[in-house]
């Protein structure tokens, strides 16, 4: 029973993958072949649509990391919108496929025959040697599987179940809003970037005309060169993040981005570089970008703050241990900050380095932002926004306090003063009646 069992888990794990490249690889096979039809109708030209087949599968290993040349352009950077669907696939696939650890190893070993297979029939030069070929596509696979475990409520459920055992309360409520945080500001910046982008576009529609006119493309290779164009829409939003905080970007040594500097000389005639941005010259704009993240930073921690397992209440009495409890709840959210701030720059680290790329072996060898100046400026960005809201939050938290404070000791000395008054009262009415008695 145990065998077939195991049998069964095996041909669903290789079903699962094979499943995946397939539904992944046939429309974008077909989208490949409507382009190259298009373009040779509009030019004239025989012989594209045969390099369907060739460039299917250059752009399936293309979206795994793996390089490959075309023409005269070489093909090395990700397009993160397709590696991001196919994650997605691998995942999809999975889950139908049942949660089982060798369904899973089953599954990654058939995905790397299947790219393996997928070499041996391009007739493409690629760049990398099978080991690393291999190395990429188990990551995207182990990607695929990660994603399938988490998206899966029984697996979630039960590693939910070993956190609460294994880990204390208030360790758990720290890290849990640490990665809400992170994950809410790393969103706002992909959504910075994202109108960074669309701002490019708009700016550069005119240099894009220009740059079709060159290359003598028509109505139909416009719109189908720029619906490819999207497959590369995530490396631009990471470039626009890295424009935005200063740091900006290159085109090998061809081309300079910055907020300062945008200048470019004998870059190829690509549509696509005719939304690179000029440089801002009105300072109070540069700094209005630069503030951007800061500013995400600063509205997702005290967002944090204010609601949630850490929120700030203030105390109904000013007692001493209340007073305690207050203090302790801002160290745990500087603590869980500093773990938002990592967790941050973790991300980002990822996102900047799986972004860049080549296009060629000299002169555009390096395609993209510099990682280190990227980092230094995002990290910038996390320290000015964190540290302004949680100063605002204790300032806030100290002014509000205080005023209790004072409400409540003032309450308490008219609460003190009404038993002396009374008293007096009292005793002067006794000694009047000691004197009518008397007398």
């Amino acid at each position: 029973m145990k065998k077939k069992t195991s049998v069964t888990s095996i041909f669903k794990g290789t079903l699962a993958a094979a499943g995946a490249l397939f539904i992944y690889a046939i429309p974008l096979g077909c989208f490949i072949a409507l382009m190259l039809l298009v373009v040779s109708m509009e030019d004239g030209s025989d012989g594209l649509t045969a390099l369907t087949v060739s460039l299917t599968e250059g752009m399936v290993l293309l979206s795994q990391g793996v390089p490959f040349t075309f023409g005269t352009i070489t093909m090395a950077i990700m397009p993160l919108t397709l590696s991001v669907l196919l994650i997605a696939l691998i995942a999809q696939c999975l889950k139908k496929a049942g949660p089982k650890a060798d369904v899973w190893l089953s599954g990654l070993l058939a995905w790397v025959l299947l790219n393996q297979f997928c070499i041996r029939f391009t007739h493409m030069p690629i760049h990398d040697d099978n080991l690393s070929i291999a190395g990429k596509s188990a990551v995207i696979w182990l990607l695929g599987t990660a994603l399938a475990i988490i998206s899966s409520t029984a697996q979630t459920r039960k590693l939910r179940d070993i956190w609460r055992k294994q880990i204390p309360q208030g360790v758990r409520s720290v890290f849990v809003v640490s990665v809400t945080v992170s994950l809410a500001v790393v969103t706002l910046m992909l959504l910075i970037g994202l109108i960074a982008v669309i701002a490019w576009v708009v700016n550069g529609n005119a240099s894009v005309n220009k740059l079709f006119e060159l290359t003598n493309m028509h109505t139909g290779s416009r719109i189908m060169t720029s619906i490819s164009y999207l497959a590369w829409l995530p490396n631009m939003v990471i470039w626009a993040i890295s424009w935005i905080t200063g740091a900006g970007f290159a085109i090998g040594d061809l081309g300079t981005f910055t907020l300062w500097v945008g200048q470019s000389t004998n870059l190829p005639p690509l549509p696509l570089f005719g939304i690179f941005p000029s440089p801002v010259s009105d300072s109070g704009t540069r700094l209005a970008l630069q503030m951007c993240i800061p500013m995400a930073c600063a509205l997702s921690a005290i967002t944090a703050m204010l609601f949630g397992p850490l929120k700030i209440r203030l105390p109904q009495q000013t007692e001493r241990h209340e007073t305690r409890h207050l203090v302790s709840l801002m160290i745990r959210h500087a603590l869980m900050l500093c773990g938002a701030a990592i967790i941050i720059l973790l991300l980002s680290w990822g996102m900047f380095a799986v972004s860049n790329g080549a296009l060629g072996e000299k002169h555009l060898a390096t395609v993209g932002v510099d990682v280190v100046a990227s980092m230094r400026m995002v990290g910038w960005a996390i320290r000015q926004g964190f540290i302004a809201a949680w100063l605002v939050a204790v300032i806030a938290v100290a002014l509000l306090y205080g005023i209790r404070w004072l409400l409540a000791s003032r309450r308490n000395a008219s609460d003190d003063s009404m038993p002396t008054q009374i008293s007096l009262q009292t005793t002067a009415r006794e000694e009047n009646d000691d004197s009518k008695s008397s007398d």
